[in-house]
């Protein structure tokens, strides 16, 4: 059996080496990033510090003013920063959930039917008891030792389903932001994109001849 776990070993492919960048945080992460300025073709509002929202002072009115009222924006931003902080909430609540509360439960009745079992046991060596005793010591201890092996089972093969945290939040934001262009802003000359790990916000100003986008 080692052998073959060696073999499998062996025969694995290379994972990928660790670098330290993959030890940074958002925050510190994006600190090392260049972040495009705003001008004339789109505006930018920049992460706030956590990385995990967005400013709320963005608004560029020398290149907005004509084209959407300080409000709008600041709206969709504020809507964009609630869909991430409601997203790392609902992360937090599953990392502190308790979900092997049941399984507990079963344990702690298998330990207790365990405990009688050994106190009949204790009865029929030392007190005047019978057969009867012996049977249900065994039928005791045989319906602990199944929960018991049920639990461990369970546990294995019935592991929790995290959600990935910058995964949601990307799908979410892609979806409320589309929803957001089809709306309000194409309408305005105006189109909401994000960059691809969601560190900043876009707004592109489609009617410039000149427009580019750095995001597709």
């Amino acid at each position: 059996m080692i052998i073959n776990n060696l073999a499998q070993s062996h025969n694995s492919p290379v994972k990928k080496e660790l670098s330290p960048e993959d030890f940074l945080t958002r925050a510190e992460r994006i600190k090392q990033m260049k972040i495009p300025e705003s001008n004339e073709q789109f505006v930018i509002v920049k992460a706030n510090n956590e990385a995990l929202g967005f400013r709320f002072n963005c608004y560029n009115e020398s290149y907005l003013k004509d084209k959407v009222d300080k409000s709008t924006f600041d709206n969709t931003v504020k809507l964009a920063n609630k869909i991430c902080e409601d997203a790392w909430r609902r992360k937090k609540n599953e990392e502190d959930s308790e979900y092997s509360r049941s399984l507990k439960y079963v344990l702690y009745f298998a330990i207790l039917i365990s405990s009688i079992s050994f106190l009949l046991l204790i009865l029929l060596i030392y007190g005047p008891g019978g057969d009867g005793l012996l049977y249900a010591s065994i039928a005791l201890i045989s319906i602990a030792g199944v929960l018991t092996i049920g639990v461990v089972i369970k546990s294995m093969f019935s592991l929790p389903k995290f959600m990935v945290l910058e995964e949601t939040i990307i799908n979410q934001l892609r979806e409320f932001l589309e929803n957001e262009n089809t709306n309000t802003y194409r309408r305005l000359s105006l189109n909401w994109t994000m960059q691809e790990k969601f560190y900043w916000l876009e707004l592109n100003i489609i009617d410039n001849p000149n427009n580019k986008s750095n995001n597709p």
